[in-house]
């Protein structure tokens, strides 16, 4: 098909070598992901313990992944460390996680200007290979390097029968050219160390659950964190279905309302981050890609952010499914999207259901007359369509309360505590997820009605009673919610 081509007049136009290298450290890694990419080819080799060590030394300061994997010789190290060296539309082994032969590369010089692979096969000697991008910026040439910087870093293979270390060195997206004294650089460096372990304990949940992989960051073993929180009491799981010819499995689940949690339940879910965590999970051989997305199938929304669906693909999908160098974005395929679509409506709706059950939506509604239940507060729409939230002046409480000649100090605190502690919290987010234009905001143009006004008298001739001046008494009365909205309110004060 392109034999009309072979004839013609061609110059061969190789790329820059330094235009080209500085072009890959722009792909968008952070340190997390940079990280998670290098233990991709760890597992790729077969390793069952990968060890993640670091040092903080300012600008001098260096990370290190070592692996027992099955090592390289020199032609596959030399290849390893060959930008492109793998074709992204050949077939790999099942276990293989990379797929562009980029991931080391590009992940390494996100991060550092010096990278440098140490490695043994078994029966074999250590050799190395060193990528230094000032020295190639300099020369212009792809002259990768038999060189390693420093003796010290070949210690975390001797002990090893065979397996690969990477060294990171010239940090400058991460340290600069900090001093090593600089305590404010020192900690950001540390805390995304912190950073790094979250991630991996998320992506790499599943090797480290079954037991394939065990993961140390300076000698700490890090746990893995299952984000469909099976284990807890509640967790629900709503479907389970094979798409695509059974190549795509996707089960969805329903995590408890957060009420049903105790505290070091609540610690180990993760509370705080569910709105963000909501979503899809994309697994590709049980290495978790993309997680707490829609997929642009839905918006992410309080109400549903009890809502996860797991998705399962094998890496022959890849191209389908438009996976990206970064292993970091992923687009469903035509076959499989209406399918996710409506399990994803399921999903969502399941998990509405558990805040609409907590949010006591039929009960706050002041509409309702059949029955004789009288909540604390109650919420009515407005001519303008807009909801209004009040507390129930028919509650038995509150009657009691108005109804009395005299009331003590006592009584007024237990039932102003009993108002803060029924307020509708659950149900004003549903309301506000569902119609978030539905909810009325305070119209500060609008005039105080009789009894604010009196209220604000009654105060203010109070505090005239113990002495303040006119200024400070008015003063004070502004500093009060809701007297505050009503600055015309000063007309009422002698």
């Amino acid at each position: 098909m392109i034999d009309h081509l072979k004839n013609l007049p061609s110059e061969e136009t190789p790329p820059k070598a330094g235009a080209m290298i500085n072009t890959f450290r722009a792909f968008g890694y952070n340190l997390q992901t940079a990280i998670a990419d290098i233990i991709d080819n760890s597992i790729s080799a077969k390793a069952e313990n990968i060890w993640i060590n670091y040092e903080w030394n300012g600008e001098n300061s260096w990370v290190s992944i070592t692996d027992d994997g099955t090592g390289m010789d020199k032609h596959t190290l030399i290849e390893a460390m060959t930008p492109g060296s793998k074709d992204p539309s050949h077939e790999r082994e099942e276990h293989d996680l990379g797929r562009f032969g980029l991931g080391l590369k590009t992940a390494s010089f996100s991060q550092c200007r010096g990278l440098t692979v140490i490695t043994k096969k078994k029966d074999h000697s250590m050799i190395n290979r060193h990528w230094d991008l000032d020295y190639v910026n300099l020369t212009g040439k792809w002259n990768l390097l038999d060189y390693l910087p420093n003796q010290d870093f070949a210690k975390y293979l001797q002990p090893l029968d065979h397996g690969t270390t990477v060294l990171w060195q010239k940090m400058d997206r991460l340290v600069g050219n900090a001093s090593e004294h600089d305590t404010a650089a020192r900690s950001v460096f540390l805390e995304e160390f912190e950073l790094v372990e979250e991630h991996l304990s998320l992506v790499f949940h599943r090797y480290i659950d079954r037991k394939k992989i065990n993961i140390w960051i300076n000698d700490h073993k890090i746990d893995s964190w299952d984000p469909f929180l099976k284990e807890l009491p509640g967790t629900q799981k709503v479907a389970n279905e094979s798409l695509d010819n059974g190549q795509v499995k996707v089960k969805c689940y329903v995590l408890p309302h957060i009420s049903k949690l105790n505290e070091e339940e609540r610690l180990l879910a993760k509370t705080e981050r569910w709105y963000d965590l909501q979503g899809f999970y994309i697994y590709r051989n049980n290495r978790l890609l993309l997680f707490g997305d829609w997929l642009g199938l839905f918006s992410k929304n309080e109400h549903f952010k009890n809502a996860r669906i797991l998705v399962d693909i094998p890496n022959s999908l890849d191209h389908e499914w438009k996976i990206d160098i970064k292993k970091a974005t992923a687009t469903p395929s035509v076959r499989v999207r209406k399918d996710l679509q409506r399990l994803g409506k399921l999903t969502r709706k399941n998990a509405g259901a558990v805040h609409r059950f907590r949010g006591n939506q039929i009960m706050l509604d002041d509409s309702i007359q059949s029955f004789s239940f009288q909540p604390l507060w109650k919420a009515r729409k407005t001519r303008d369509e807009a909801r209004h939230y009040y507390i129930n002046t028919n509650h038995p409480l509150i009657e009691e309360l108005l109804n009395s000649d005299c009331i003590n100090k006592s009584e007024l605190q237990k039932v102003l505590k009993l108002i803060g502690e029924t307020t509708p919290v659950e149900s004003i987010i549903q309301f506000n997820s569902e119609d978030p234009e539905g909810h009325e905001l305070r119209d500060k143009s609008k005039d105080p009605d009789s009894g604010t006004i009196e209220l604000a008298k009654k105060m203010y001739g109070s505090l005239k009673s113990t002495g303040l001046s006119k200024e400070v008494a008015i003063k004070q009365i502004f500093n009060i919610e809701p007297f505050n909205q009503y600055t015309q309110l000063v007309e009422y004060f002698d």
